[in-house]
């Protein structure tokens, strides 16, 4: 199975959210999906979500 992500924002405040966007939040957001989709992986090839699952029903 192949999981997509679509990720879109809008930095507020004009020219400085997109200098803000250029000098360092692309780069952190990307950083921060790549993170996100490892624990994902690691949660989803082990046996890791059945304790996820069992938590979310007590």
């Amino acid at each position: 199975m192949i999981v997509k992500d679509v990720f879109q924002y809008v930095s507020p405040f004009g020219f400085l959210g997109k200098l803000a966007d250029f000098i360092f939040l692309k780069n952190y957001m990307k950083n921060f999906l790549v993170e996100r989709n490892k624990v994902i992986k690691e949660y989803a090839e082990s046996g890791k979500w059945k304790k996820v699952l069992e938590k979310k029903l007590l």
